[in-house]
């Protein structure tokens, strides 16, 4: 009977630990707008039905069919196929470093060309060592670009500018506030729910969770990605304007109804001052790192689009066609030479 004890305290932890496992997994799965993993739906302990009477248990399984209502479906699927990503497009703050205006305002120091001179050396050591001088920090891209667009350069100059941008470019910092979010999932409400705010970051000062930002810079926002797109595209030190949604609360914290039954929010808005990207990396394991490669995409299609713009032109040059092949012919028995060494019939 003590053996039968244990065995059955063992199963019952192994459900408790199972089962709180599923239950973080589904809470992680919830808050970034992702399923639970199927392994840990098939690792779930099922439901245990209801019993018939006081004390009852089941004689067998129990099956209950849910017939599912169209108004609750569309309520959890509240955005349709608008969702549907739409094509990625050049990164606009890279696309202006080579715009006319930005490359008309550079000034290029004697410096900056005598190390573009240096490219086109003969000796390597030399090339790379100029290479290295234009890729310090203190070179910004608009200098790179300006001297791409100028033009007048060789093969080895132009290839090896093209990728000192590339490294500058991928390498410009992003602008961030701080936050983790999901969308709010109310097409009457639209915009993205704040879930968590990072100590010491830009929307920790401003922002409460369970707020809904609505819009950004009076653009409107549907998801998560959206926002970060926009905040990334930034630099840090850039100001952005949230349009926020926050719920009333009595005294006791609980949200106020208005008399239909919905919750009372206040509009308001705010200035921020963004900080730089790099600050998220303390705190990568509370962020979704996926929707952050976005703009670092739109980058590298920009980039793109400036290797298309300032790579030299390659020439095609038509070979003329190969001289046909004539065989040669094979002397006959009759008029063939005879070896002088060959004894006579």
């Amino acid at each position: 009977m003590h053996g039968t004890t244990v065995i059955t305290n063992r199963h019952a932890v192994r459900w408790r630990i199972a089962t709180a496992a599923v239950g973080a997994l589904t809470a992680a799965a919830v808050a970034q707008d992702i399923k639970p993993p199927e392994a840990a739906q098939q690792h779930a302990k099922p439901p245990l039905p209801a019993a018939k009477a006081a004390g009852a248990l089941p004689n067998g399984p129990v099956i209950v069919k849910v017939k599912p209502d169209p108004l609750v479906i569309q309520q959890q699927q509240p955005w349709g196929g608008q969702l549907a990503q739409a094509p990625l497009t050049p990164a606009p703050e890279v696309v202006r470093l080579w715009a006319p205006e930005t490359v008309a305002s550079v000034r290029l120091s004697n410096h900056d060309l005598s190390a573009v001179a240096e490219l086109d050396a003969k000796e390597f050591a030399r090339r790379e060592a100029a290479s290295a001088r234009l890729g310090l920090s203190s070179v910004p891209a608009e200098v790179i670009f300006a001297i791409l667009a100028r033009g007048e350069l060789s093969v080895e100059q132009c290839e090896r500018l093209l990728a000192i941008a590339q490294d500058k470019v991928l390498a410009l910092p992003r602008g961030a506030l701080g936050l983790r979010m999901q969308p709010s999932g109310d097409p009457r409400n639209p915009g993205v729910e704040v879930l968590l705010l990072l100590p010491g970051m830009p929307a920790e000062r401003v922002l409460k969770i369970g707020d809904r930002i609505e819009r950004i810079d009076d653009r409107p926002l549907a998801t998560s990605s959206d926002l970060v797109e926009i905040v990334q595209s930034k630099m840090p030190g850039d100001h952005v304007r949230l349009s926020i949604a926050r719920q009333q609360r009595d005294e006791r914290g609980k949200p106020k109804l208005d008399p239909a039954g919905g919750f009372i929010d206040d509009r308001m808005e705010f200035d921020v001052a963004l900080t730089t990207a790099v600050d998220l990396d303390r705190f990568e394991d509370q962020l979704a790192s996926p929707v952050r490669s976005v703009v670092l995409e739109r980058r590298l299609l920009a980039l793109r689009e400036a290797e298309a713009r300032f790579s030299p032109r390659t020439v095609k040059i038509k070979s003329p066609p190969p001289a046909p092949i004539v065989p040669k012919k094979r002397p006959s028995d009759a008029g063939a030479a005879r070896d002088p060494l060959t004894p006579d019939d």
